[in-house]
């Protein structure tokens, strides 16, 4: 008689609860990347619908009880805003080819950058209050927050 044949079985490299716990947390950076984008896309929603029901362009552009100084002041401030970042963002590292970092190579560009973003949201406010009076700082927060957040739908290549 012939002893029995044994099998060939592949020896594990990971033990099993490692990859159990390799597993589980996969599923939790899942999980909180779905939850993160739900929330995004309800702070958009609701800053849209908020913006549709309040006629915000139309009341920034063509607005007549709006203060026109002062929303000139926060156009002016946005425009020297989004200069200053492009000169962050595109400017130093793809035309310039500098690899330092912000606070080194040009230091006063972000404090610069959050006095003019003060200035404008105040300068908005200050502008828009005649139209909405008291809820005129809700519903430009509600509707930065939105522009914030719709920053999570941009597809950035890595």
């Amino acid at each position: 008689m012939s002893a029995p044949r044994q099998r060939y079985s592949r020896v594990p490299t990971e033990d099993a609860a490692t990859t159990r716990a390799a597993a589980k947390k996969r599923r939790s950076e899942l999980a909180e990347q779905v939850a993160t984008k739900i929330q995004a896309a309800a702070w958009v929603a609701a800053g849209g619908f908020v913006a549709y029901q309040t006629d915000l362009p139309v009341v920034l552009l063509a607005g007549t009880e709006t203060n026109r100084f002062w929303c000139d002041v926060a156009a002016a401030c946005f425009a020297a805003n989004c200069v200053l970042c492009f000169y962050l963002t595109v400017w130093l590292p793809h035309v310039q080819r500098i690899d330092l970092e912000w606070n080194v190579y040009c230091p006063r560009v972000i404090p610069t950058m959050t006095v003019l973003g003060l200035t404008c949201g105040f300068s908005l406010i200050r502008g828009l209050w005649p139209v909405w009076g008291l809820l005129t700082p809700l519903i430009l927060g509600l509707v930065a927050m939105a522009c914030l957040m719709s920053l999570h739908f941009i597809p950035i290549p890595c």
